[in-house]
Protein backbone atom coordinates (compact mmCIF):
# COMPACT_ATOMS: atom_id res chain seq x y z
CA UNK A 1 0.00 0.00 0.00
CA UNK A 2 2.74 2.43 1.00
CA UNK A 3 4.77 1.48 -2.08
CA UNK A 4 1.86 2.37 -4.40
CA UNK A 5 1.48 5.74 -2.71
CA UNK A 6 5.17 6.48 -3.11
CA UNK A 7 5.13 5.41 -6.76
CA UNK A 8 2.05 7.56 -7.40
CA UNK A 9 3.76 10.55 -5.79
CA UNK A 10 6.93 10.05 -7.88
CA UNK A 11 4.86 9.75 -11.06
CA UNK A 12 2.92 12.91 -10.22
CA UNK A 13 6.12 14.84 -9.59
CA UNK A 14 7.69 13.59 -12.80
CA UNK A 15 4.66 14.67 -14.83
CA UNK A 16 4.52 18.08 -13.16
CA UNK A 17 7.75 19.18 -14.86
CA UNK A 18 10.57 21.24 -13.37
CA UNK A 19 9.73 23.42 -10.41
CA UNK A 20 10.68 27.09 -10.41
CA UNK A 21 11.33 28.96 -7.20
CA UNK A 22 9.78 32.37 -6.76
CA UNK A 23 13.21 33.67 -5.74
CA UNK A 24 14.89 32.69 -8.99
CA UNK A 25 13.13 33.78 -12.16
CA UNK A 26 14.17 31.98 -15.32
CA UNK A 27 17.17 33.67 -16.85
CA UNK A 28 16.76 34.93 -20.32
CA UNK A 29 18.98 37.48 -21.91
CA UNK A 30 20.42 39.60 -19.12
CA UNK A 31 21.40 42.50 -21.30
CA UNK A 32 21.55 43.31 -24.93
CA UNK A 33 24.81 44.06 -26.71
CA UNK A 34 24.64 47.81 -25.96
CA UNK A 35 24.08 47.28 -22.24
CA UNK A 36 26.70 44.51 -22.09
CA UNK A 37 29.34 46.90 -23.43
CA UNK A 38 28.78 49.09 -20.38
CA UNK A 39 28.87 46.13 -17.98
CA UNK A 40 32.04 44.79 -19.63
CA UNK A 41 33.77 48.16 -19.20
CA UNK A 42 32.76 48.61 -15.56
CA UNK A 43 35.94 49.78 -13.76
CA UNK A 44 35.09 47.64 -10.71
CA UNK A 45 34.97 44.51 -12.90
CA UNK A 46 38.28 45.34 -14.59
CA UNK A 47 39.97 46.11 -11.24
CA UNK A 48 38.74 42.81 -9.85
CA UNK A 49 40.24 40.88 -12.77
CA UNK A 50 43.62 42.61 -12.44
CA UNK A 51 43.61 42.20 -8.66
CA UNK A 52 42.73 38.50 -8.73
CA UNK A 53 45.32 37.83 -11.43
CA UNK A 54 47.98 39.63 -9.34
CA UNK A 55 46.99 37.59 -6.27
CA UNK A 56 47.30 34.32 -8.23
CA UNK A 57 50.62 35.45 -9.64
CA UNK A 58 52.03 36.26 -6.18
CA UNK A 59 50.70 33.14 -4.46
CA UNK A 60 50.77 30.48 -7.18
CA UNK A 61 52.46 31.11 -10.50
CA UNK A 62 55.35 33.46 -9.64
CA UNK A 63 56.08 34.13 -13.32
CA UNK A 64 57.13 37.72 -12.61
CA UNK A 65 54.45 39.74 -14.40
CA UNK A 66 50.88 40.90 -13.80
CA UNK A 67 48.19 42.77 -15.70
CA UNK A 68 49.18 46.43 -16.08
CA UNK A 69 45.90 47.40 -17.72
CA UNK A 70 42.85 46.10 -19.52
CA UNK A 71 42.00 47.78 -22.82
CA UNK A 72 39.04 47.65 -25.20
CA UNK A 73 36.56 45.78 -22.96
CA UNK A 74 33.63 44.56 -25.03
CA UNK A 75 31.06 41.77 -25.30
CA UNK A 76 32.65 38.55 -26.52
CA UNK A 77 29.88 37.65 -28.94
CA UNK A 78 28.53 34.79 -26.81
CA UNK A 79 24.81 34.25 -27.42
CA UNK A 80 22.92 36.02 -24.66
CA UNK A 81 20.29 33.39 -23.99
CA UNK A 82 21.24 30.44 -21.85
CA UNK A 83 18.85 27.99 -20.28
CA UNK A 84 19.75 28.55 -16.66
CA UNK A 85 18.97 30.49 -13.55
CA UNK A 86 22.11 32.66 -13.43
CA UNK A 87 22.14 35.69 -15.72
CA UNK A 88 25.60 36.23 -17.20
CA UNK A 89 27.32 38.67 -19.49
CA UNK A 90 30.28 37.34 -21.49
CA UNK A 91 33.05 39.80 -22.27
CA UNK A 92 36.60 40.09 -23.50
CA UNK A 93 39.39 42.64 -23.27
CA UNK A 94 43.04 43.00 -24.15
CA UNK A 95 45.38 42.70 -21.16
CA UNK A 96 48.60 44.65 -21.31
CA UNK A 97 51.03 42.70 -19.14
CA UNK A 98 53.92 44.23 -17.21
CA UNK A 99 56.35 42.17 -19.33
CA UNK A 100 55.06 43.91 -22.48
CA UNK A 101 52.86 41.07 -23.79
CA UNK A 102 49.29 41.72 -24.85
CA UNK A 103 46.95 38.84 -24.07
CA UNK A 104 43.24 38.31 -24.63
CA UNK A 105 41.17 38.04 -21.45
CA UNK A 106 37.75 36.41 -21.50
CA UNK A 107 35.44 36.97 -18.55
CA UNK A 108 31.92 36.17 -17.46
CA UNK A 109 30.04 38.49 -15.14
CA UNK A 110 27.52 36.47 -13.14
CA UNK A 111 24.78 38.60 -11.64
CA UNK A 112 23.33 37.88 -8.22
CA UNK A 113 26.25 35.70 -7.15
CA UNK A 114 28.17 38.08 -4.93
CA UNK A 115 28.36 37.83 -1.16
CA UNK A 116 24.97 36.63 0.18
CA UNK A 117 23.52 36.80 -3.34
CA UNK A 118 24.17 40.52 -3.70
CA UNK A 119 26.38 41.93 -6.40
CA UNK A 120 28.29 40.08 -9.06
CA UNK A 121 30.89 37.39 -9.46
CA UNK A 122 33.54 37.74 -12.13
CA UNK A 123 35.17 34.63 -13.57
CA UNK A 124 38.00 35.21 -16.03
CA UNK A 125 40.70 33.50 -18.06
CA UNK A 126 43.81 34.99 -19.64
CA UNK A 127 44.36 33.18 -22.93
CA UNK A 128 47.54 31.13 -22.82
CA UNK A 129 48.04 31.62 -19.07
CA UNK A 130 45.75 28.90 -17.71
CA UNK A 131 48.27 26.07 -17.19
CA UNK A 132 45.88 23.94 -15.15
CA UNK A 133 43.19 24.30 -17.86
CA UNK A 134 40.58 25.42 -15.34
CA UNK A 135 38.70 27.15 -18.15
CA UNK A 136 39.66 24.60 -20.80
CA UNK A 137 42.76 25.02 -22.90
CA UNK A 138 41.39 27.99 -24.80
CA UNK A 139 39.27 29.69 -22.09
CA UNK A 140 36.12 28.20 -23.60
CA UNK A 141 34.13 28.11 -20.35
CA UNK A 142 34.08 31.91 -20.10
CA UNK A 143 33.97 32.85 -23.78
Amino acid sequence: MLTRSILALIAALALAGPAMSADYPPAGPHTGPAEAAGVCADPAVLRRIASRFAWAERHTWRRGYVIAGLESPRPSGHPYYEPGLIPRDYCMADAVMTNGDIRRVYYAIEHGLGFVGLGRNVDFCVLGLDPWHIHDGACRTVR
